[in-house]
């Protein structure tokens, strides 16, 4: 949701995800529209907030850390549709199944049941090849080892990921206060002035 910030100084308005409420205030021109109304240049809006990795999806605003929550839960969902496509294909042969137990033997962390590493289902499956498949892989896995759980690189690096964007968020904030500062002190000063001049103020003398 894109809402016109009104005020003196510069155009700005506020741009707010419709998933969380998460909300930035950026520099927006204004367009004037039938009435002698005034509205937000949505289209430059959206331009500037797809730079800062904001996503419109349907007409919904997506913040970075929603829109990549909605990607990563997407490629999932591509990933179990293919895993449930293979493992409709021809059953694994004896020999195929023996070779998938003794991957996951090394690949299983039984402590934590999750994959060690960067281990997962696709990634024994191409390790192991000779045509066996990542669906084979994960009904084998369920049906000895238990469910996915993940793996440990994954999660290490989702909660850098997530670190690092709260990080960035509090750096946003403070910059974002500092120059807001900035500029109320400046339209103070100039209004100080403009009422010192009085009329005369912006114009050249003749």
């Amino acid at each position: 949701m894109i809402e016109a910030i009104q005020g003196k100084g510069q155009h700005r308005v506020r741009a707010e995800c419709d998933i969380c409420g998460h909300h930035d205030v950026i520099a927006c021109d204004y367009l004037r529209h039938s009435g002698n109304i005034w509205k937000p240049n949505e289209g430059q809006a959206l331009k500037k907030l797809t730079a800062q990795k904001w996503a419109n999806i349907k007409g919904k605003l997506h913040c970075p850390s929603c829109d990549a929550r909605r990607r990563a839960e997407a490629a999932a969902r591509k990933v179990e549709e293919q895993d449930m496509q293979e493992t409709a294909a021809p059953e694994m042969s004896g020999k195929q199944k023996r070779l998938i137990v003794l991957a996951l033997e090394d690949a299983w962390g039984d402590g934590a049941s999750r994959y060690r590493d960067a281990y997962t289902d696709k990634a024994v499956a191409a390790e192991l090849g000779d045509g066996i498949r990542a669906g084979w892989v994960r009904q084998v896995r369920e049906e000895m080892f238990g469910p996915d759980g993940g793996n440990e690189e994954i999660e290490d690096i989702r909660a850098e990921i997530e670190a690092l964007g709260r990080s960035f968020e509090v750096g946003l904030a403070e910059h974002r206060a500092l120059y807001d500062g900035k500029i109320a002190a400046l339209q103070k000063r100039i209004d100080g002035i403009c009422d010192a001049v009085g009329p005369r103020a912006g114009k050249v003398p003749a």
